[in-house]
């Protein structure tokens, strides 16, 4: 059917409907009402997540028809259809659709061609094409506008038309937005902190919500009454907290976390044109997430891949691992450079083994701790919504069966867990839980990084490739001289055993190298054992030159 056809139903047929930001059209599990078509604003599909808050599915925009997939199929909705920021919509009754889809052969086309058209995906460039973010100031100290407008011009050197709105914009309706979204990929409203009228505005007519608050500023009481329901529901918020020039280290930031339900929380330093980048990079949707597995010994490799990916100018803006992999995703998010990340791992771990404080093996071979000691003198008290890049840590929870996700509380606690190997390490208890090794839920969480942003994440495989063989299970040297070697202070061969019995099972279930949106390299390590915890030097190599020869496929990422 052409266009204007279709165009001339709904405006015989359709009904007119103001939907308020927040509102739900259609409920999960409900039969559709109506056959509607988007003129203005912007509505979602959610499903809902046991953990609260909901997953993003799918955006429908102007133009776009919701419920057709249903009429035809006769199917209960899967997910919920809810109102992102105020939107206007035409609706035709189920029953006089359906009419009309036995009658009208083309509008029966044009439908069934709506329905089975791929959404836009949150992840995906159509996400990006337009997008009204709304950053309001939390505290008298932010010139929301000033910071707008500067992220503007970093957003517009990635390529992007981005438009800045403040309170002249009051009170606009939303076909005006939806004009204002056709001329440019992003509009972004900047409410002052002093300006309540607008900020409520704001509130029902962005897509995503941003506060933005100045370090020392005091927890407001409700830190966003004003956003939508769906907003604070689904978690479409976020936190930037400016702390002042040259700030070392982040403190006290995860009280915000619980002052409203925000997703992410950034860290920038006020006039750091890299930090501004960096958020410019999360905003347009060209950010770069680094996951980096578990995998004894063979885990050194990921020094040299963040290495190379420095050297080449690849960014790293988000970053999860687990096990030895989550302590070197965690240097990276305390911006260790090059020489400190080396220095570090090696102070920690190759000098002198971290596993030599053998114990009566009711729990565990070793008493823990001197892996406990390590990590505090790494890592200290910090916290991980003080670090200065958003950062995930994976754990297994013995107690509840399940994977446990740590983006908050005490670092070097999480480190801990998510290094415990059963048998090598004594479990973690947290709040009546067994906590102990990630990699026995997911040793490369790719996955858990890429929902955290719209760009690419790369993930680095270091246990992938390498299968037990039976010469691994031979004491080297053989008989006392293993003892007095010293080679018993990188644990026995049963070491071996469990870190690849903890790591092997999760390999088949890696995300799939084939989306555009994960990149998963796995360096050749065929020559490093998982306890071979002194060839540090050939295990970084393997991970540098793994990423150099994944440099025309990274070339996109530089900036």
């Amino acid at each position: 059917m052409p266009i204007n056809a279709l165009d001339a139903v709904f405006a015989q047929e359709g009904t007119a409907l103001a939907l308020p930001g927040g509102a739900v059209l259609i409920a999960a599990g409900e039969t559709t009402p109506a056959l509607y078509r988007v003129t203005a604003g912007r509505l979602a599909e959610i499903e809902a997540m046991a953990e609260g808050g909901g997953k993003v599915l799918g955006i429908h925009r102007p133009g776009d028809l919701i419920g057709g997939g249903q009429l035809l199929g006769g199917a209960r909705r899967f997910a919920a259809v809810t109102a992102l920021r105020d939107s206007e919509l035409q609706a035709i009754p189920a029953s006089r659709a359906l009419q009309l889809l036995k009658e009208e052969p083309d509008f029966l086309a044009a439908v069934a061609r709506a329905a089975l058209a791929p959404m836009a995906a949150p992840s995906g460039a159509e996400r990006r094409k337009s997008a009204i973010l709304g950053f309001v100031a939390v505290c008298d100290t932010v010139a929301m506008r000033d910071l707008a407008e500067r992220l503007a011009i970093a957003m517009r050197d990635l390529g992007a038309d981005v438009a800045v709105i403040g309170a002249e914009a009051r009170d606009k309706a939303p076909a005006w937005l939806s004009a204002l979204e056709i001329e440019n990929d992003f509009v972004i409203m900047a409410a002052e902190r002093s300006d309540p009228e607008f900020t409520a505005y704001c509130g029902r007519q962005i897509d995503r919500l941003v506060l933005v608050g100045g370090a020392d500023t005091p927890l407001p009481e409700r830190a966003a009454p004003f956003a939508a329901a769906a907003l604070q529901k689904q978690r479409l918020m976020d936190f930037i907290l400016v702390q002042p020039p040259g700030t070392r280290r982040p403190r006290e930031s995860e009280r915000w976390l619980g002052s409203a339900p925000a997703s992410r929380l950034f860290q920038v330093r006020d006039g750091d044109a890299e930090d501004l980048a960096r958020l410019a990079r999360v905003y347009t949707g060209n950010s770069v997430g680094l996951a980096l597995s578990g995998g004894g010994a063979r885990a050194y490799a990921h020094v040299g891949a963040v290495r190379a990916l420095r050297e080449l100018g690849v960014p790293i803006d988000f970053l999860g691992g687990t096990s030895m992999g989550a302590v070197i995703a965690a240097g990276v998010a305390m911006e260790w450079d090059d020489e400190e990340l080396d220095r570090r791992i090696r102070n920690a771990f190759v000098e002198s083994s971290p596993l030599s404080d053998i114990a009566f093996p009711l729990l565990a071979m070793t008493r823990g701790g001197l892996v406990d000691h390590r990590l505090k003198t790494h890592f200290d008290a910090a916290r991980i919504g003080d670090l200065w890049r958003p950062f995930t840590c994976i754990s297994t929870d013995l107690t509840a069966g399940a994977m446990r996700v740590h983006r908050r509380g005490s670092l070097r606690h999480a480190l801990r867990a998510s290094l415990s190997l059963p048998g090598v390490l004594p479990p973690v208890i947290d709040h009546g839980h067994v906590l102990v090794d990630g990699a026995m839920a997911n040793n490369l969480p790719t996955g858990l990084v890429r929902e955290q942003h719209d760009g690419v994440t790369i993930g680095v495989d270091a246990a992938a490739a390498h299968g037990l063989k039976p010469d691994d299970l031979l004491l080297k040297p053989s008989g006392l001289r293993w003892l007095t070697s010293g080679a018993w202070r990188k644990g026995p061969p049963i070491v071996s055993v469990l870190i690849s019995s903890a790591t092997i099972p999760t390999v088949g279930r890696r995300a799939p190298d084939t989306d555009d949106s994960c990149i998963v390299l796995s360096p050749d390590l065929g020559m490093v054992g998982l306890q071979d915890w002194k060839a540090y030097d050939m295990a970084v190599e393997a991970g540098y030159r793994s990423v150099m020869e994944a440099a025309d496929r990274l070339e996109p990422l530089r900036r």
